[in-house]
């Protein structure tokens, strides 16, 4: 979790996020990459978002109890043929939280996903995690992992 712990006069201790100010450049960056997979996703720009991903074959996207192995497999399998058919497309991250370790990082996120699709309308929400590792001076995701449920109103 990003942040410090404080412990209050109760003795229990919570997490306080620090600003935006208090971020490092890397901090901010994973967090610019994470944002970027449903920005553009959203805009259904695969070419953008081949710059974003690793290209090893050993990369995961896990979204629920499905697995995609490597980024192409997930691309050309998943993604396209969901985008190619979505309609109204909605899609965003946000309460990203970075963690980095060296050349590693992780950032647990939450997001929100809506589309019109030739079987309905389809919202969902959820909470994910994506690994990204840093090549040459850029972060690509490794790993991504999401699981949601369809929002009730």
């Amino acid at each position: 979790m990003v942040g410090r712990w404080l412990v209050l006069t109760l003795g229990l201790p919570i997490a306080v996020t620090p600003p935006a100010a208090a971020q490092s450049t890397d901090e901010r960056e994973v967090i610019r990459v994470v944002e970027s997979i449903a920005a553009l996703s959203q805009a259904k720009n695969l070419t953008a978002l081949d710059s974003v991903f690793a290209h090893d074959a050993w990369v995961r996207v896990i979204e629920g109890a499905g697995v995609n192995r490597g980024w192409l497999d997930y691309r050309d399998h998943h993604l396209r043929p969901e985008l190619e058919e979505s309609q109204e497309f909605k899609y965003r991250y946000f309460e990203i939280e970075p963690q980095i370790r060296g050349t590693v990082a992780w950032a647990s996120f939450r997001y929100d996903v809506a589309a019109a699709t030739p079987r309905g309308r389809a919202e969902a929400e959820g909470r994910g995690t994506a690994i990204l590792e840093k090549r040459n001076g850029r972060w690509l995701v490794v790993h991504v992992h999401t699981s949601g449920r369809r929002k009730t109103n």
